[in-house]
């Protein structure tokens, strides 16, 4: 089940509407995340910010490095965490109107709790985790666009959640 939300983002990549010739386009992003883990454990929502570096190639794809942090929240057993995520993306513009983009993406993504007394058995709260999602981007001009997205990620095993929800809200800087 966990896999058909990444064969679907896959072939709704394919459906992109716009072909140019070669373009290299590198971004740098900002985004604001709310993320609603779900299953096991004590932590119900967290809020944080995610910096991303990009390169847009062919005008429609692009790849996407990511880096999540997370807010300190309540964790198992009384002690604090400090969730973070790191991994990359591919974003496709699935339908581009020129202002308006809407976008599928599917990555992949290492998630971690760390702090308090989790550091003794850290190797317990790592996980690596597939990253399916859409949104749409509102371009200002050739260089601003701003961003939504919902996710939807599930690990690959069932180490401290059985997935998690991400929505995301930022702006992303077009060199060129």
């Amino acid at each position: 089940m966990k896999k058909i939300y990444v064969l679907m983002a896959a072939a709704a990549m394919l459906f992109s509407t716009e072909a140019k010739a070669f373009i290299v386009s590198p971004h740098v992003g900002l985004d604001y995340v709310s993320a609603t883990p779900n299953g096991f454990g004590d932590i119900d929502s967290l809020n944080g910010g995610a910096v991303s570096a990009g390169v847009k190639v062919l005008g429609f794809l692009s790849v996407e490095g990511f880096y999540q942090q997370y807010a300190s929240t309540d964790a198992f057993g009384g002690s604090k965490t400090k969730p973070a995520a790191y991994g990359i993306d591919l974003v496709s513009d699935t339908l581009n109107l020129g202002v308006v983009e809407l976008l599928t993406t599917i990555g992949y993504g290492k998630y971690t709790l760390d702090g308090g007394t989790l550091d003794k058995k850290m190797k317990d709260f790592e996980g690596s985790a597939y990253r399916a999602g859409i949104g749409a981007q509102f371009n200002l001009n050739d260089n601003i666009g701003i961003r939504a997205m919902y996710r939807y990620v599930f690990p690959e095993d069932d180490t401290f959640k059985k997935n998690v929800q991400e929505l995301t809200v930022g702006i992303r800087y077009y060199f060129f």
